[in-house]
């Protein structure tokens, strides 16, 4: 795993056309939903280069994932594209039109079709052209939304 995040970082460092502008904040802001998907080169121009990489160790080898993080936003990768989004308390940015402390009441209203409600997740379907997502938000004793993750429906 160590050689794949350093090949990875490699890989990243060499890419064509990076220039200083790149380690400040983007002038052009895109939705973090849309994160889903991109490749290195992609997510750097959006996301600029994390502050934190590191591996997460999924149940099996297949979930087994190099994560970028960076003011609150965990990028989840796999075979070269972005295939989840978690966003913590950290995070200001809405993730499908979802923020950290919104009510789950108002989360009802904005998507009536839940796969799953329990007392500590919501599990939403979000069409997309490309691929479908799933949302889910990990709810607090409080009734608002403490964590999300967005990720790929047919992984």
């Amino acid at each position: 795993m160590k050689q794949c995040i350093i090949m990875f970082l490699i890989t990243l460092s060499g890419i064509s056309g990076l220039s200083a502008n790149l380690f400040s904040e983007s002038d052009t802001h895109v939705p973090v939903d849309t994160y889903i998907g991109m490749v290195p080169e992609q997510v750097w121009e959006v996301f600029g280069p994390p502050s934190h990489i590191f591996s997460y160790r999924g149940d099996s080898a297949e979930e087994d994932d190099v994560v970028f993080y960076r003011d609150g936003l965990y990028l989840y990768w796999f075979q070269n594209r972005v295939w989840q989004v978690r966003a913590d308390i950290n995070c200001k940015e809405a993730v499908a039109a979802v923020h950290i402390g919104d009510t789950l009441d108002s989360i009802i209203r904005k998507y009536p079709a839940v796969l799953l409600h329990t007392e500590e997740t919501v599990l939403l379907e979000i069409n997309r052209d490309v691929f479908p997502l799933r949302l889910r938000l990990e709810i607090g004793n409080d009734k608002k939304v403490q964590d999300i993750y967005l990720y790929r429906g047919d992984y």
